[in-house]
């Protein structure tokens, strides 16, 4: 056996991860591909590399400020087990976290309607939407169906 495996074998390849246990605790590959970048990127997973310098395998720690390029290339990025093993414990034992911008948008639309969002007679989605927008521009683009999705949950949630 090479010397790179006695040295990889007590670290898990990013995308075998992904192959074996991410789909299982999300709805999508994307959304466990997501969430274990983010969680790389937090720091609460040790990440490496591994790099041939003549005749020694030497590691490069992946500091977590990396994972944070949308170019950060994933191939041949090794996780620590132990590390990985206590965060799928604990994202088990608790829901996933929403991301994106639908619980900002119910969270903005509690603080503005506290009853409910009234019928768009009484209340015109482009008005919504400017007001929305002006008070986190970082909503930007927001179309429809994302705020009538949001809509519908914090008018649900309400019932």
């Amino acid at each position: 056996m090479s010397s790179t495996y006695w040295i990889t074998r007590d670290w898990i390849e990013f995308n075998e991860v992904l192959h074996e246990e991410g789909c299982g605790l999300f709805t999508s590959r994307r959304e466990a591909e997501r969430m274990l970048r983010k969680l790389c990127a937090s720091g609460v997973i040790q990440t490496v590399r591994f790099h041939q310098d003549g005749a020694k395998i030497v590691p490069e720690f992946i500091q977590p400020k990396e994972w944070k390029r949308p170019d950060f290339d994933t191939t041949l990025v090794y996780l620590s087990p132990r590390d990985l093993s206590r965060q799928w414990l604990e994202l088990q034992n608790k829901p996933v976290p929403e991301v994106g911008k639908q619980p900002r948008i119910r969270a903005l639309l509690a603080e503005m309607f506290s009853g409910g969002v009234p019928a768009p007679a009484h209340c015109p989605r482009y008005t919504l939407r400017a007001d929305l927008l002006k008070r986190d521009p970082s909503l930007d683009p927001l179309d429809e169906a994302t705020l009538k999705s949001a809509i519908d949950a914090h008018n649900a949630a309400l019932s």
